[in-house]
């Protein structure tokens, strides 16, 4: 089994789309207004040239995890991680926190010193996973009561 992780395509886009609707559970019929909505989300970080990285199993992807710079305060400057996503086949396999290191040591590279990312509250797994990888859970302004939560975390 041969794992690579690299830059995304135009040409990932869909399979990107059906890998986010896979793993939240969600109809990744290529038909769906849900599944253009995503797609069009996907290739209009490509199109604002922002960081999506794909990894792949056998050169067929599995994951990605989308990054682009905040302009939300207090996080501007911050690397800030929309999206990380993996096919449910392959999750708790290691692979999510592979992609996301090498995410985050290409971020660093580009000049970042921190990161952040929402999560949903009602997310326990992804929020084990982003508190065992070094993230830490920060209050902001507006934070209570909306569904999400903050973590951040330096490089």
């Amino acid at each position: 089994m041969r794992v690579d992780i690299r830059p995304a395509i135009y040409s990932d886009c869909p399979k990107l789309a059906k890998i986010k609707l896979l793993a939240r559970g969600e109809n990744a019929e290529e038909n769906s207004a849900r599944f253009e909505s995503e797609l069009r989300y996907i290739t209009a970080f490509l199109d604002e040239r922002q960081s999506v990285f794909v990894q792949l199993i056998d050169r067929v992807p599995m994951a990605y995890c989308a990054v682009r710079e905040s302009t939300i305060r207090p996080f501007v400057g911050w690397a800030y991680v929309k999206d990380l996503y993996v096919l449910p086949k392959w999750e708790s396999k290691g692979f999510g926190k592979k992609l996301l290191m090498h995410t985050l040591r290409t971020m660093r590279g580009k000049g970042y010193m921190n990161a952040f990312l929402d999560c949903a509250e009602d997310n326990q797994r992804a929020r084990k996973f982003y508190e065992k990888f070094g993230f830490e859970k920060r209050e902001t302004a507006g934070s209570s009561g909306c569904g999400y939560v903050t973590y951040t975390i330096d490089f």
